[in-house]
């Protein structure tokens, strides 16, 4: 079984505060506009001061005493070649179009983008397009549209840096490696974490015979002394490419050219890639040790 189908809309991500959605009507505005006034409600009869599962619990009492479809926490798994990638698990679906995501956070009055990403995680595999991130803690709850639409992936690639050094079995083994990536990159498109795409290409290159090593252990030397050896977040691919995975981020980081040209120093390997699943398109650089 694999994961959801690519399914691309290409009105792309937009994450909006408050209720503006430019001159738009608010999507699901009547569903939501039912749900914000149960929210309220939630509040009202339970005040500051608890839990999120009390909060949670009561939303969930509520909405069925309103007839009102639910499932809490519907636990979902995205299998790719046979394994299991990840659980989604988000907090309450509601008529099968709306995820509510509940906190409690009494000294945060904004989201921050590690917790919109996450409602984003949840929207992208059910195949939904809006979201509510809703905070219990401050004196007045507050509610965050988040809306998804699944962006038409394109793909950037750049080799210069690796082009000339490359053997003819070195380019075989890119081609394949690019191959895969690419394959991942159509089939479950762009937004979910670094972790999920490094996982999910790991099994892919795995699944077609290359060996593909996860969190490589480098051991660090300063002043000719070995320090503690460090687990990497990086694929170590048929012994002689590196692979960096990010996502989410506009471009990589100058760090993560630093820091891979060091490990391939240090691996006694000569090339690298460094892979971005941006929220616009699929970002691949070539990278030498050199």
């Amino acid at each position: 079984m694999k994961g959801v189908p690519y399914k691309p809309r290409i009105e792309g991500i937009r994450i909006n505060k408050g209720n503006a959605e430019g001159k738009e009507k608010l999507r699901h505005e009547a569903l939501t506009g039912k749900l914000r006034g149960l929210v309220f409600q939630v509040r009202n009869g339970l005040n500051s001061g608890w839990n999120e599962e009390t909060y949670h619990q009561a939303m969930v009492y509520l909405l069925k005493e309103n007839e009102i479809p639910v499932v809490s926490k519907p636990r979902r798994i995205m299998w790719h070649r046979g394994v299991e990638v990840h659980q989604f698990e988000p907090d309450i679906l509601v008529w099968d179009k709306v995820i509510l995501e509940l906190k409690v956070l009494p000294y945060q009055n904004e989201f921050t983008g590690e917790q919109i990403g996450q409602l984003i995680n949840y929207l992208k595999f059910c195949q939904l397009d809006l979201g509510l991130l809703i905070n219990f803690g401050p004196p007045k709850v507050i509610i965050k549209r988040v809306l998804w639409d699944e962006p038409e992936l394109s793909v950037s690639e750049k080799y210069d840096d690796i082009q000339p050094h490359l053997a003819e079995n070195d380019r075989v083994v890119l081609r394949q490696i690019r191959h895969h990536i690419l394959t991942i990159g159509k089939e479950y498109g762009l937004g979910y974490p670094e972790t999920i795409y490094r996982k999910l290409i790991a099994i892919e290159i795995a699944y077609h015979g290359l060996d593909c090593v996860g969190d490589v252990g480098i051991t660090p030397v300063w002043a000719g002394y070995e320090l503690p050896r460090n687990a990497t977040k990086h694929l170590q691919i048929d012994g002689k490419y590196l692979v960096c995975i990010r996502a989410l981020a506009e471009k990589p980081g100058s760090y993560d050219f630093i820091a891979i040209r060091n490990y391939l120093k240090l691996l006694g390997l000569e090339f690298g890639l460094v892979v971005n699943f941006s929220r616009k398109e699929l970002q691949i650089f070539g990278v030498n040790a050199l």
